[in-house]
């Protein structure tokens, strides 16, 4: 009983921390391009589209700054979430440079091996790309 009573005392403070870990960030700063395509998904439906406009990103634990097409939409961080190799930033009403009331949610996840990401912006598209740390 005693044994079980000392083991209790160190394996649950070990699984009540230990997943924490899976949440913290790190410090990396990360460019992300597309230069190819984009996948467009609306009414249950992914497509590629016909216009595109190649965007740069650039996404950190604090900031994410994205433009794409005639527009850069900027903001801070609101949740970033670190997963095994997944690296993933949401960012909450960022605003438009030019018409801040334009505002967009974006979620971007970042595979930190491969590199490849996926950049979703609510309403407007699904877009692979690849990062490269910077920090």
């Amino acid at each position: 009983m005693r044994l079980s009573k000392h083991l209790m005392r160190v394996i649950v403070p070990l699984a009540v921390t230990a997943p924490l870990a899976a949440f913290a960030a790190d410090d990396t700063i990360w460019n992300c391009q597309n230069l190819d395509f984009e996948i467009s998904c609306i009414d249950g439906a992914c497509a590629a589209t016909d216009a595109h406009t190649p965007m740069d990103i650039q996404v950190s634990h604090d900031e994410i700054s994205w433009c794409a097409y005639s527009g850069c939409w900027t903001g801070a961080t609101s949740a970033t979430v670190a997963s095994g190799r997944f690296q993933t930033y949401h960012g909450l009403a960022l605003e438009n440079a030019v018409d801040p009331s334009y505002i967009v949610d974006v979620a971007i996840m970042i595979d930190t091996v491969s590199h490849a990401a996926s950049i979703m912006a609510a309403d407007l598209f699904t877009i692979p790309a690849i990062c490269t740390p910077e920090g």
